[in-house]
């Protein structure tokens, strides 16, 4: 294939939600010399152009036009919508320009890369321009305004090419989705959606069916009057739209009939150990693997060294925590109030950008009467 042409490009973006939105500007960011297409409603993309989120809009029934020229293009729409798209492509073949890559955002990858093969099989002219991907960002907003120019900074952004993706195509996207401050990731889509099925779609159905049991049960109001943190924290979650998980659920269900069983069955080991010695085994696996787990903070694409100020309940708390830090010519690049953490409340959370400043900041806060940690 002829690669993208460097210098300027074009992206076309196909659906201007939290994603899609969040793409153009992020892009927008890091290319000012990028041409930028959006294709949604046509509120949105009068709101769009004005807000100068795009260059150029077209509508939905626009849509082969607005792909034409794009060296990136990207289909950020619910699934459904992709799987529509590529089966009219399959009839009717898209036109796209020699190099051209697209991709998209879809949650599940099997499904859609299948059905893109089709749309592009190997021999046509635009054979190996689809590779499937899934930037694993979002947030509880929706639509243009819930846009984020750094929603993807730090996050994982999973390539899925497969046996038939152009190499070079798959290279550019990668680059492409780095510049952006995303974590890449590859997988096949099939290892993808095997993989996101344990950590995104079962935790989904678990708060579910926390939330539903409960429903469920014997005064229910009462139990949301003693429900604390934790329970706040398990079935954030279970608020999710079904409209949006339907078609996520079920183009991924091969993986879920696995996963739901071994699942269950995970469950009764835990009963049986409950009675034997308390549960200890599933804590120890348990602790071992969260203490593992560090997610990256949105926003800085380097690591950053945290600590733990715990905080009084009480008015000047917190400036006399930080004061002196201030005083000393530390910079805190990061800062959270973690109300609630598994056993800790009223709990500071500073971010440094190195270890000898975390460190600098204990000795400081430790003067000044403060209990602080390494996170």
């Amino acid at each position: 294939m002829n690669a993208p042409s460097t210098g300027p490009k074009t992206l076309t973006v196909v659906g201007l939600g939290l994603l899609g939105a969040s793409l153009a500007e992020a892009v927008r960011k890091r290319h000012p010399d990028w041409k930028i297409i959006g294709v949604s409603a046509e509120k949105t993309v009068r709101e769009a152009t004005a807000s100068k989120v795009i260059d150029q809009g077209f509508t939905y029934a626009e849509i082969r036009e607005a792909l034409q020229e794009c060296d990136f293009g990207f289909l950020c729409l619910p699934i459904d919508r992709i799987l529509e798209l590529l089966n009219a492509w399959t009839a009717e073949p898209l036109l796209l320009k020699s190099g051209a890559i697209l991709s998209d955002v879809g949650s599940t990858k099997a499904e859609i890369c299948a059905a893109a093969r089709k749309a592009f099989p190997a021999g046509s002219i635009n054979a190996g321009a689809f590779i499937g991907s899934h930037p694993m960002a979002g947030s509880e907003k929706t639509g243009l305004s819930a846009r984020d120019t750094h929603l993807f900074e730090t996050a994982a952004w999973i390539v899925c090419p497969d046996k038939e993706s152009d190499p070079a195509r798959v290279a550019a996207l990668e680059h492409f989705v780095e510049e952006l401050g995303a974590r890449v990731l590859r997988f096949s889509p099939e290892r993808h959606d095997a993989l996101v099925a344990q950590v995104s779609h079962l935790p989904q159905l678990i708060a579910t069916a926390l939330a539903a049991h409960l429903s469920a049960a014997d005064d229910p109001e009462a139990m949301l009057q003693v429900a604390g943190g934790g329970f706040r924290d398990m079935t954030r979650l279970a608020a999710s739209s079904f409209a949006v998980w339907e078609p996520i659920l079920r183009t991924n269900r091969k993986n879920l009939e696995l996963i739901l069983p071994a699942f269950r069955r995970e469950l009764e080991v835990l009963e049986e150990d409950l009675t034997e010695d308390g549960g200890a085994r599933f804590f120890e696996e348990a602790n071992g693997l969260r203490a593992r787990y560090k997610a990256p903070r949105k926003g800085f694409t380097s690591s950053v060294t945290e600590i733990l100020v715990d905080i009084e309940d009480k008015a000047g708390a917190l400036l006399h925590a930080l004061q002196p830090l201030s005083d000393a010519g530390l910079n805190i690049l990061d800062l959270e109030i973690l109300k609630v953490r598994e056993g800790e409340e009223g709990v500071l959370m500073m971010g440094f950008r190195k270890p000898a400043e975390a460190e600098t900041a204990l000795g400081i806060l430790a003067a000044a009467g403060h209990k602080a940690r390494l996170r």
